[in-house]
């Protein structure tokens, strides 16, 4: 049985990830305006400009708004799925130790997280939250805490997947840095040998930094739960999503099995919506349970609808007052080939502690990034990756993404933070030495 659920009040958050993406778009004006300033015109007239830069861009983004928050809406979908949810349940049973239970939820969450950064997350927290049960019911101590920092291992890996914000994008006919790098199949990003390779030791690392965590004595409190978990059931009678997300699968089939040599520069972020599409309408067959659970999903996506506009209002700002023109300018004076990579790495990292979003994130300092790796003569494709690896490890100390999974675990932010910290550690040292010895 689940433990007591109850209500939480919860106070105002002065800090939230929207403040964060406002302080973010306001220190970008006032950069803006100071950088234009050298100009005669007034700084009534420039800040004046400025804004209408950033209010041009606000919506420059709308596709890529719409694939990021279908990405996370039907990666949902499927975690909450009736048969899932309850083969999770058998599967919290299996182990028999607490390092076996930490184990067990990692290895599940960074394979979902893998397949898709929102099914995972879900997967991840409902898994955390059945294994301490389990554990609870034979007796067996367990950490909620750290099970949940394991439930949460898929967002330090996802950007190296299948939904991949970044390497996805640059695979899409007209993404909006094709003119200046061109179409960048998965093939020379998500399955290249050296994302593979990075990937598989990364999560080494993290099964190994779980396993010394696991040593130290258990302080957690035990989780309280404020929300009960309704999964959803398919449909036994109506069958017409089966029939529509069946064909959706086939003709996706049937694109590769025409194409003259098998290449994979057809999978982007729209084929990989179109297939979660056609999979979720297949799992639940019925159109009312999958709106049902298209709906609970949506409620998730919020997020991404509000802020996006802002990440590319400022996208608009910076490309277009010449402010990153200079920061491209500072960065080749004070790096170079060797260095760089490193410094992709940190600032990746950095700046999605203030922009929350993988897709976010790259629009603003992907243009960035891109224009001094090809002045520095590095790989488009290596860089795309390095980007990535900054982006999904200070997922570890970024609240924002944790927040579904902290409603389902019942732990608290702060213990849960403190916990991320030691795995982002371990997780970052490594990229750092890798990317190090590799350029």
């Amino acid at each position: 049985m689940e433990a007591k659920i109850t209500n939480r009040k919860k106070g105002p958050a002065l800090i939230s990830p929207f403040t964060l993406v406002l302080f973010l778009t306001l220190m970008c004006l006032i950069f803006s305006t100071w950088i234009q300033s050298e100009n005669e015109e007034s700084y009534g007239q420039v800040f004046f400009k400025s804004l209408v830069f950033w209010q041009e861009g606000f919506f420059g983004l709308l596709d890529f708004t719409l694939q990021m928050m279908m990405i996370l809406v039907f990666g949902y979908a499927l975690a909450i799925y009736k048969p899932i949810h309850s083969f999770l349940r058998k599967l919290s049973f299996l182990p028999k130790t607490h390092l076996q239970a930490l184990f067990l939820c990692a290895l599940i969450t960074i394979f979902a997280g893998l397949i898709n950064w929102g099914f995972g997350l879900v997967i991840g927290a409902l898994l955390a939250r059945f294994v301490f049960l389990a554990m609870k019911e034979k007796g067996i101590e367990s950490d909620p805490v750290l099970l949940a920092s394991a439930g949460y291992l898929g967002m330090a890996v996802w950007h190296g997947g299948l939904s991949g914000s970044a390497p996805l994008k640059v695979a899409e006919e007209g993404h909006f840095l094709q003119n200046k790098i061109g179409i960048i199949p998965v093939s020379e990003t998500i399955f290249a040998s050296f994302n593979m390779g990075v990937t598989g030791g990364l999560i080494t690392v993290f099964f190994l930094s779980l396993w010394v965590l696991s040593c130290r004595k258990n302080t957690s409190e035990p989780p309280v739960y404020s929300q009960p978990l309704r999964p959803v059931n398919p449909s036994r009678k109506n069958f017409l999503g089966l029939f529509l997300g069946g064909l959706m699968i086939v003709l996706v089939i049937g694109k590769i099995a025409f194409q003259a040599e098998f290449d994979l520069g057809f999978l982007n972020l729209n084929m990989v919506n179109f297939l979660l599409f056609g999979a979720c309408l297949m799992a639940y067959r019925g159109l009312p349970q999958f709106t049902e659970a298209i709906i609970e999903g949506l409620k998730s996506s919020a997020d991404i609808f509000i802020q996006f506009p802002f990440y590319a209002g400022i996208l608009g700002l910076v490309t277009q007052s010449g402010l990153l023109e200079l920061t491209v300018g500072y960065f080749l004076e004070n790096s170079d080939s060797n260095t760089f990579p490193l410094v992709a790495l940190f600032s990746s990292a950095l700046i999605n502690l203030l922009v929350p979003s993988g897709g976010g994130q790259w629009a603003v300092q992907g243009p960035l990034l891109m224009e001094i790796s090809q002045s520095l003569g590095l790989s488009a494709a290596r860089m795309i990756m390095v980007f990535s690896y900054g982006d999904q490890i200070s997922n570890l100390l970024q609240p924002f993404w944790a927040l579904p999974l902290l409603s389902i675990t019942g732990v608290k932010a702060k213990a849960l933070l403190k916990t991320g910290f030691w795995l982002f550690l371990a997780g970052f040292t490594y990229l750092a030495g890798i990317l190090y010895v590799s350029f």
